[in-house]
């Protein structure tokens, strides 16, 4: 390292560095502190929005108990202006149940459907499957019921699932099939099923096809 030997040579040192430098690092300076604002604003912008659209979200379930049929209407809109996040899953999946409440199952399906589709969490999937596929049990539609309960669910709703396609599977008279969906809910299940068991008890006579 260079020693200066009086306070005129470390002055002519510093401005030679300020020469070289300063420029190079009064930037650096300035692009960092306007990244730190920038991040801070964002931030800040992300904490807005998220406190807007749970507003939205509580004002809309207080409307639930007040607009009757309009309610539904009021939580598509809310639905298609939020996109995928969190809030439109769980306002999907309560315009879903209200649907079906008031017997409207296609409406009820639509919503079930939508969950599906754009849920990022894999039991509220599972969940959305499950109902959609007892709704189109419901409307009759059986071959749309079986192609729902196909997709993969966690480990926790195997159990569940396969038992409501064994359900859907009676009603269609494909009573082997039936059976042996009946007979993985049971396996699959970590705790005692008494209407399961009286489920398959019924179909003991049915042999494999």
């Amino acid at each position: 390292m260079e020693i200066y030997s009086s306070e005129e040579q470390q002055v002519e040192a510093i401005k030679r560095f300020w020469n070289d430098y300063g420029k190079a690092i009064l930037g650096g300076v300035i692009i960092g502190l306007a990244g730190l604002y920038g991040w801070r604003y964002y931030q800040a912008d992300q904490r807005s929005q998220a406190e807007l659209v749970s507003a939205q979200y509580s004002q809309l379930l207080e409307q639930q108990q007040s607009q009757g049929n309009e309610w539904l209407d009021s939580a598509k809109s809310f639905i298609n202006t939020q996109g995928n996040n969190s809030y439109a899953v769980f306002a999907a999946l309560l315009a879903a149940r209200e649907a079906i409440d008031n017997q409207q199952l296609a409406t009820a399906a639509e919503h079930l459907n939508w969950v599906m589709n754009n849920a990022k969490d894999a039991p509220v999937k599972a969940i959305a499957q499950l109902r959609l596929a007892r709704v189109q049990r419901e409307q009759g539609n059986y071959a749309d019921a079986l192609i729902s309960l196909q997709q993969t669910v966690p480990a926790s709703f195997v159990a569940q699932q396969a038992e409501l396609k064994g359900d859907v599977l009676q009603l269609t008279g494909e009573l082997a099939q039936a059976k042996a969906a009946y007979q993985q809910a049971l396996a699959s299940s970590e705790q005692s099923q008494p209407l399961l068991q009286v489920k398959l008890d019924e179909l003991a006579h049915i042999t494999a096809s």
